[in-house]
């Protein structure tokens, strides 16, 4: 690509000031590169941070900006999580930070998909809690079906989870580790509210803020009490889910009966995410996935106190009920976990800090305009949005599919 048709998509998509990008073009040319060696310039802009490398893609693909999926603009790509992958994006309107959603292009193609499509919309549109990432609109373009959620910015659970793994005290602070785990369960207590089984509570499906509050992201495994509006040929077959589950943090019952998975699997789910935060360790270790559910299902968890000795008493206990083999001996409801970590968090006033909504801000304006939007109940009523198909097509091929 020639330097001169880097300039004008990137002038002419808005994605450059046209100053920062002549200064650029001038640092590229003063160090013997020539004007034929637009890939090149591309590189240069993303290292001087000029560009994203979401739109450098774009870029080198033969994309010109701006790059909108509907009424927004998409900068970067974020993470992809069970069913869709996540990218940076603002309403330029309304100057409003999002984030957007795109789930894969062939789900309404798919019975199954669709079905399980369905269910974690239905429930992200509901849902209305701090501690669940907010869901502001569904969205079609072209075969693309997006949401827009609230702007994520901070890092999975997971990743920290690594990161302090790798230090000489690879667990979470209890103050810490204990309000992140309430935070969870406050917003898991919720969620069940609603008739909701997560059934796939893990590190990496749940977002920590930059304030380091935590909002569960991610409903691709969920069932809700409405799931016998959707086919009942589309619900995910158990080894379908299977293959799915991180195995670190699985229930008993879900590699025996699917009939068994209430909101209690959610807790024993939780158990394995607070072992892992307060010791360094998942509750398990073995290399054999296989081996690794037998063991979930089959061995008692080893006490959380053999490896952080500072542990309190009863953060060990709650723990161990959390761990239990049969779901009638783990806590009933997630809103028990919630109150027996409360006097071991980190913030003296938790319940203020929670509801605060964790400093997400968001415009009454951009709200205004969502509220106007259309409603829809099944896929193939979302509304359609404009958007180059080019744009779109860039999209599937960023996705995968």
């Amino acid at each position: 690509m020639h330097c001169d048709q880097v300039r004008q998509n990137v002038i002419d998509g808005q994605l450059i000031p046209v100053g920062a990008f002549e200064a650029a073009l001038s640092d590229w040319l003063a160090t013997s590169h020539s004007l034929s060696d637009g890939d090149g310039l591309i590189r240069l802009l993303v290292k001087q941070q000029l560009l994203t490398e979401f739109q450098a893609s774009g870029l080198l693909a033969g994309v010109p900006g701006p790059y909108r999926l509907g009424p927004y603009e998409v900068f970067d790509r974020v993470a992809a999580g069970r069913l869709g992958i996540v990218f940076r994006a603002r309403h330029p309107e309304f100057d409003q930070a999002v984030a957007l959603k795109i789930f894969p292009f062939d789900v309404c193609s798919d019975r199954e998909k669709a079905s399980q499509l369905t269910r974690e919309l239905r429930i992200a549109v509901q849902a209305d809690h701090p501690n669940v990432v907010r869901t502001f609109q569904v969205g079609r373009a072209g075969e693309a079906i997006f949401s827009a959620i609230e702007d994520l910015r901070g890092e999975t659970l997971a990743t920290r989870l690594k990161r302090e793994g790798s230090t000489a005290t690879p667990s979470l602070p209890l103050g810490e580790a204990c309000r992140l785990i309430r935070e969870a369960a406050l917003g898991m207590s919720y969620l069940h509210g609603m008739g909701v089984v997560l059934r796939d509570v893990q590190p990496a499906n749940l977002w920590l803020t930059p304030a380091r509050h935590l909002k569960i992201m991610e409903f691709g495994a969920a069932h809700d009490s409405l799931e016998f509006l959707d086919d009942a040929d589309s619900v995910p077959t158990e080894q379908t889910d299977e293959l799915r589950w991180n195995f670190d943090y699985v229930s008993p019952e879900q590699g025996d009966d699917q009939d068994l998975v209430d909101v209690r699997s959610d807790i024993y789910s939780l158990g394995c995410v607070a072992f892992h935060c307060l010791t360094g360790r998942v509750v398990f270790t073995d290399k054999n996935p296989l081996r690794k559910m037998i063991r979930h299902a089959r061995d008692p968890a080893p006490s959380a106190r053999d490896f952080n000795s500072s542990l309190p008493n009863e953060v060990v206990d709650l723990m161990a009920k959390m761990l239990a083999k049969k779901p009638i001996d783990r806590p009933v409801d997630a809103s028990f976990v919630a109150a027996a970590l409360e006097p071991f968090c980190d913030v003296p006033d938790v319940n203020e800090e929670i509801n605060a909504w964790a400093g997400v801000e968001v415009r009454p304006s951009f709200l205004d305009w969502i509220s106007t939007g259309s409603t829809f109940e099944q896929i193939e009523e979302i509304p359609q949005a404009e958007t180059d198909p080019a744009m779109v097509e860039f999209l599937q091929s960023m996705t995968g599919e």
